[in-house]
Formats: C-alpha cells, structure tokens, sequence
C-alpha cells in the first residue's frame, strides 16, 4: 500500500502507545481534552510524531495521494487493526483548502501540525480535535498544514453537503 520508510516505524510506535492511550473511550470533547493534555502540542510525543511525519512527506508515506493537486493530498498509513485501536491512520497535507464535505460516521480524531505561523485546521492551530460520531463539516486548512488522522472503524462517508 505505502512505501516502506526509514522513519515509519518509529512513528508507528508512538502511534501504537497513542492508541493504546484512548482504546475504548467515547469520541467526544473529554477525549480532546484528555488528548491535549497528555499529547499535545509541546509535548516529547507530539514533537516527534510531527517530525517523523513530516519526513514521511519526504519519504512518500504520508499526504501520498494527490486529490485535487499538490495543495490537497491525503494518505492511509494504517488499516483498523488491533495495534490502532480498531482505526484507520490516515494522514492529509493540505495549504489554503476547502476539502470535500463528508460524514464522521463514527467519530474522527485530529493531530494538527501547522507546517506555517498561524496555520489552522477547521479554526484550530497545534493540538488535537475530536469530532463526534454522525458529525459532519468540510474540512478547511488556512495556511499549510499536516493532519494524523484516525477513523473508527476505517469509516468515512463523503457526501454532498446539506443545501444552504
């Protein structure tokens, strides 16, 4: 599926703890608030996780999948398994983009790494976000970010959004 790299493994081993960390917790504003707090930005796990993601751009395994150009680019790096916590790891690069509305059909989880000053992930900078299950929004980066994101059961629903 995704080349194999110098940095993935390292990064799956942090990936493996964080979801080690959440197992069985409800996708709701605790768990954001939980993530924040013990992952969040600053923090010894989420500096490294953003560096060895960030040369996984470098190395073809994350953001590896063009969806409409350069500036909007997405990657599964992991299937749901055991080892994530029954999630797919996904990964998007993304600068100045209003990406394609969808269906959190069972929640969504968030690690933004702004790549510039101020970058922000539907109006959040650094950190983590939770999207609750049946939620739905386009996902919008102002400036250039990367996003880890994970999806219970490997389950998201693109759709068109509801009329104005």
């Amino acid at each position: 599926m995704q080349p194999h790299a110098e940095h993935k493994e390292e990064a799956f081993r942090i990936i493996h703890r964080l979801c080690d960390g959440i197992r069985s917790k409800p996708l709701d504003q605790d768990l954001a608030a939980f993530l924040n707090d013990e992952y969040g930005a600053g923090s010894e796990s989420y500096e490294a996780l953003a560096r060895l993601l960030k040369a996984g751009v470098e190395e073809g395994w994350v953001g590896y999948v063009e969806i409409e150009g350069a500036d909007y680019r997405r990657g599964r790096i992991a299937e749901p398994s055991a080892a994530t916590a029954g999630m797919s790891v996904e990964t998007g690069l993304l600068r100045d983009v209003k990406g394609q509305y969808h269906c959190h059909t069972n929640g969504e989880i968030n690690m933004v790494m702004p790549l510039e000053e101020h970058a922000t992930f539907c109006g959040k900078g650094a950190g983590w976000q939770v999207f609750p299950p049946k939620s739905e929004h386009f996902p919008t980066v102002v400036g250039r970010a990367l996003i880890l994101f994970f999806l219970p059961g490997g389950e998201i629903e693109y759709r068109s959004p509801p009329a104005a």
